[in-house]
């Protein structure tokens, strides 16, 4: 009878899986029985997962399933059959990447931090391709992410150069700390990915480099080691980040300026609309809360609400929304 062995999930694949014990690297495959018990493709293993096995034939591992997860990566995925997308397991740091240039997006930006923070990692925004930009174009774009974090999010700032990575992001990067690169594609992940991993030409075989275009090629999931001992998850660009229900708790730490706001209006079930004594709508009156903040708050926060709904849901819960609205409006005296 084989020993039953953890293992680290380093590759993940289209059903093709590689995991890493005592440093070395073996082909997996998972478990008819683990497949069979998994209530949906979320519960089976995800790169980053300490999985637990056997090995047949020295160099075959067979995951028999996986230890508890300290956290995970998922979004809401419409394009698939399975809503929920899980993308990465037991991450301690997420670089949110985006470029200093058109694509960079404050409502962008508000999804990745939700993500991440819904994920219980840590989030660490990346400012890439700062030398295509003037200094008071850069000051704009960091004026800009302050705006989205209120300073409470660490930012680094990098260039094609290349010159300040590896200072830049050792403080993350200690032995045995796994850490994820997000953004959309384009913004330059591959790029910094390749400069911090111990071989570089793996990551750059069958990856087209990025560009300001956003042509990029990567499909699979796979963690690369630094020469730190840490291990980086490279995760394909993301053309859509949609909201998962879990991630409303999330928004709150996200918008916490509107979350501190709402704790003092009148109604506890406040939509912030026209109810009398709603906190957030006098900020706004009093210029002191921008409308637009309020609308990406609500935009996101009903995109939550309705991740889970069918189509017929979705209806009955926007009439249900607006009747909770209008109830608390004051009624007219003759």
């Amino acid at each position: 009878m084989q020993t039953q062995q953890t293992a680290f999930l380093i590759f993940q694949s289209q059903g093709h899986y590689k995991v890493l014990l005592n440093h070395q690297e073996l082909t997996a495959t998972i478990s008819g029985r683990y497949r069979h018990l998994a209530e949906s493709t979320n519960d089976l293993p995800v790169v980053g997962d300490q999985v637990t096995g056997v090995i047949y034939d020295t160099d075959y591992f067979q995951i028999q399933g996986h230890l508890p997860r300290h956290t995970l990566i998922q979004r809401h995925n419409s394009n698939k059959q399975h809503r929920i997308q899980t993308l990465a397991a037991n991450i301690a740091t997420i670089f949110i990447v985006t470029s200093a240039n058109q694509e960079f997006s404050e409502a962008r930006l508000q999804r990745y931090l939700t993500m991440a923070w819904d994920s219980g990692a840590t989030p660490v925004i990346v400012l890439s391709k700062t030398d295509l930009v003037s200094d008071s174009e850069l000051t704009t774009f960091l004026d800009a992410i302050a705006r989205v974090t209120f300073d409470s999010v660490p930012v680094i700032t990098t260039d094609q150069t290349a010159s300040n990575v590896a200072a830049a992001f050792k403080p993350y990067l200690t032995a045995g700390q796994w850490v994820t690169f997000v953004g959309s594609s384009g913004v330059g992940k591959s790029t910094l990915i390749n400069q911090l991993i111990k071989e570089p030409s793996v990551l750059t075989s069958g990856i087209r480099a990025d560009d300001d275009k956003g042509r990029h090629t990567t499909t699979n999931r796979q963690a690369y080691q630094t020469a730190s001992g840490a291990f980086i998850v490279d995760t394909p660009g993301m053309r859509e980040l949609g909201m998962t229900s879990s991630m409303s708790k999330a928004l709150k730490t996200v918008f916490t300026d509107i979350e501190t706001l709402a704790q003092d209006c009148r109604f506890k079930d406040c939509q912030h609309q026209s109810e009398p004594g709603c906190a957030v709508q006098a900020a706004i009156d009093a210029g002191s809360l921008m409308p637009e903040r309020l609308a990406d708050f609500n935009k996101l926060a009903i995109e939550a609400d309705y991740s889970q709904l069918s189509a017929r849901e979705i209806e009955q819960a926007k009439v249900k929304r607006l009747m909770g609205s209008l109830k608390t409006r004051p009624t007219k005296q003759n």
